[in-house]
Order: C-alpha cells, then structure tokens, then sequence
C-alpha cells in the first residue's frame, strides 16, 4: 500500500509542471480546455471535465473505480467480476459526460464504457437468469474474508483499474489530435472493437453450449466449436485485446508537446501498469484453467482421451490457431 500511496502522490503533482507548447509535434496539440456545459443548479459537467483533464484524473477514475469494488462487501469475488465490468463502465461513462470535443476521444470512452457494461449485464445475467447454473454456490465459498477486512481490496483494485482506464483519460487530456497522433489513436480504437466483439461472441457461444448441456441434463464438457475451436481461452484472448487497443489509443498522448519528459514517463508507467497487470491475470488465469482442462476433461480414468488430445493439438491455449 506504501508504493499505491507514493504512485497516487506521483500522478497527482504532475499537472503543476505543464507548459505552454511552441509547436505540435507529430500533429499532437496541447490539451484543449474542455467546453464547460452547466447543469441545471449547477456546474457538475464543468467539475467533471476539469478533473478528468487535469492531475487528479487517475485519482478520479480509481475513485470511481473504488465505488464500484464496494460490491466487495457482499460478495468476495464480485471485486474481480461485477466490479470489474461496473466500474469500466462508469469511469468511461464518465469522460462521457464531459461531452470531448474530441471525436476519437468519444469513440474511446464509449468503448470502454460498452465494455464494462456488456460485462456487467453478461455476469449479472449468467449468475441470476441461467438455467441451472450455481454459480451463487462458487461465489460464496469464495467469501473468505470479513467483510471489513475487504476495504484493501476494495481500494487496491480500484486503483488498478484506474490505471487500466489512464490510457483514455490522457487522451481526454491531450484531445484533440491531428496527423499521424490521430491515425494511431483511431487504429487503436478499432483494435479495441474488435477485441470487444470477439469476447462477446466467445462470452455467448460457451453460455448457450452449458445451457443445453444443462437442459438436457447432460455432464459437463469443454465446448470446443466457435471462435473457441482455434483458442480454448478465446474470452480472455478478446479482453487482451481490447485492452491493448485501449493503450494503443491513448498512447500518441504520451508524447504531447509542452509536458516534462518525466510527467510523460509517469502517464506511460501509469498506462504500462494498468497493460502489464492484466496480461499477468489473464495469462495466470489461463495457466491456471489449462491444467484444469486436463484434469477435468482429458483424462478418464487417467486414460487420455482421443478427442480432447485432437482438440489441443488443432488450439491454442489463447492466440487462436490459424494453421
């Protein structure tokens, strides 16, 4: 918690450095003051704007973050599931609501805002609306912890998903770009989609298998059709994707005219952190389900058998095999 603290201290103090660029550099432009839009009793839309663009962006968005891991408290797990969905799709919802002049920027929040709101409402509805899943049994046998011993978890995670979501916020922040800084945003943008609609169709396939597995009250098996044939963890492959196009959006910010080299290395370790934790949990996380798999499904009797050997052997455990 020592070195979340310092982070955090980092991040904070870096806006009192700025200066005023002389020329765009690879078409970038300094950040553009956001347009200031007042509610009605009030100027919440300004507030937002001005503390998403500004030093205190990452505290905000872990804050955020934070609100949304206080579904913690009534279950364990939900920090890393429901949370997870719930606070991508606030914090996107949030740049949002600060109307970027930005078109690129728009598009970037509302992906990650879609993001965590498809898998919000995906988890929300396996769990309460499947036929026959027990997946509220799993849960609660997660719940190890008491509930006021989660407040570390609560905030570490929130911090780590604000870092996951620093890559739109110093978008927002550098917006609008020109040139070749555009060209690069855009690429990621569209990398993200893409990541974004092949982990729904891999979230969706699977269910569907299960829930006829279940209906016609048949023992569990590894659904190996779908975009599941080539990767027998195309989900996580879809994420990894889509938080790579994220990071590839927001990374012409990084080299903005007019801010200090070191602010630039603090937002491109704040950026690298939030990319290198989640391929560290996925890519455990597959580790993990791989010697699963072959306890659960490839061994009979601690007899292998022909047809999952056949289906290693034409997949990969995450990249999707092609040939």
């Amino acid at each position: 918690m020592r070195n979340v603290r310092m982070l955090m201290t980092l991040l904070a103090g870096t806006a009192a450095f700025a200066v005023t660029p002389s020329k765009p550099l690879f078409g970038l432009r300094p950040a553009a003051s956001p347009p200031l839009h007042a509610l009605r009793g009030g100027n919440v839309q300004s507030s937002l704007a001005g503390v998403l663009s500004g030093a205190m962006a990452v505290p905000a968005a872990s804050g955020i973050a934070a609100m949304a891991c206080s579904l913690c408290y009534i279950r364990q797990a939900y920090v890393f599931s429901l949370s997870y969905g719930l606070a991508m799709a606030g914090i996107g919802g949030a740049v949002l609501l600060t109307s970027p002049a930005s078109a690129l920027v728009t598009a970037h929040a509302a992906l990650v805002a879609a993001y965590g709101a498809r898998l919000f409402a995906f988890l929300f509805w396996r769990q309460q609306f499947q036929p026959s899943y027990d997946g509220m049994a799993k849960l609660k046998a997660l719940d190890k912890t008491p509930r006021l011993q989660r407040t570390p978890a609560v905030l570490s995670t929130g911090l780590f998903y604000g870092l996951m979501s620093s890559p739109l916020l110093f978008h927002l922040q550098a917006a609008p770009l020109a040139g070749l800084a555009a060209r690069v945003s855009g690429v990621g943008c569209a990398v993200a989609a893409l990541g974004l609609a092949y982990e729904a169709v891999a979230d969706q396939q699977k269910s569907i298998y299960k829930i006829g597995l279940r209906a016609a009250g048949k023992d569990d098996e590894l659904f190996v059709g779908g975009v599941w044939a080539a990767s027998r963890h195309a989900n996580y492959f879809g994420e990894l994707v889509f938080w790579s196009g994220s990071f590839v959006a927001g990374l012409p910010a990084l080299v903005a005219t007019g801010v200090p080299l070191y602010v630039r290395a603090l937002k491109g370790l704040s950026s690298g952190l939030g990319l290198a934790g989640i391929f560290f949990i996925m890519l455990s996380a597959t580790k993990r389900l791989e010697g699963k798999y072959d306890d659960k499904y490839r061994k009979v009797g601690g007899v292998p058998t022909q047809r999952y050997d056949a289906y290693f052997a034409s997949s990969n455990a995450l990249v999707p095999k092609v040939l």
